[in-house]
């Protein structure tokens, strides 16, 4: 297997990162990430704090309620806060998996991880920023979506994303048209799983049989498919225009 470098012109953080007075590029339920300017190839994810991730103010108390038990992430949280680093470690074992494997760096359909950094916010996990030319990140599949249908070279990418996602038998916990990004790597356009890659769920079982991931991850490709305009035919495992 060869290794996963950094491109020759990529520069790492060598010294704690200064993140706190950033304003988030993306703000998720339970995550930050960040854009810093002297690492153009990167962006940085961080967990939110124990009181952002709940919803309550800082130094606000934390205490159990009755209608934590109809929810468990809240549950998990109040009764074990470093569950909030539960999707980075996901995250790596899946793109590790994927890697020991031998899938190249630029065929994988998700970023590429490259390690955990120090900073003022805490610990961060620098990964491949994706992104167009010209332009600061890529585009989400949501956005392109919402803007009309999608046109034949569109509904190719979304067919090769899903032959990387099911050759590579990644694992896909939250695969939405919002976690989708088309980028692009080298000359080549692709879509990358930017979020919600590895088993998120208590009970790993999509980790445990490839039976039941591709299952999960059949019926995922069908939901997401009925949210932007098309139909997802698991057979062939293509994509195609509602109309069609």
């Amino acid at each position: 297997m060869t290794q996963a470098p950094m491109p020759p012109t990529m520069a790492f953080p060598a010294a704690p990162l200064a993140l706190a007075a950033l304003t988030p590029v993306a703000n998720g339920q339970d995550r930050l990430v960040y854009d810093h300017p002297d690492f153009p190839d990167l962006l940085f994810k961080a967990p939110k704090t124990l009181h952002a991730a709940l919803g309550l103010a800082e130094g606000a108390a934390i205490r159990l309620a009755l209608s934590d038990l109809g929810n468990f992430r809240r549950l998990a949280l109040k009764l074990a806060p470093r569950t909030l680093w539960h999707p980075f470690f996901t995250e790596s074992d899946c793109y590790l998996k994927a890697r020991l494997a031998g899938t190249p760096t630029d065929d994988l359909p998700i970023p590429n991880l490259y390690g955990f950094c120090d900073s003022d916010i805490g610990p961060v996990l620098a990964v491949e920023r994706i992104t167009l030319p010209g332009e600061a990140l890529g585009r989400t599949l949501k956005s392109i979506a919402a803007a009309g249908p999608l046109d034949p070279e569109m509904i190719a990418l979304l067919d090769q994303f899903a032959a990387r996602m099911f050759g590579q038998r990644i694992i896909a916990g939250d695969m939405t048209a919002a976690n989708i990004v088309l980028g692009q790597r080298g000359a080549a356009r692709q879509l990358v799983l930017i979020d919600g890659f590895g088993d998120i769920h208590a009970l790993p079982l999509r980790s445990a049989s490839q039976r039941l991931n591709r299952i999960a991850m059949t019926r995922s490709f069908h939901k997401m498919a009925g949210r932007i305009g098309l139909r997802f035919d698991d057979t062939r495992l293509r994509f195609t225009a509602r109309t069609a």
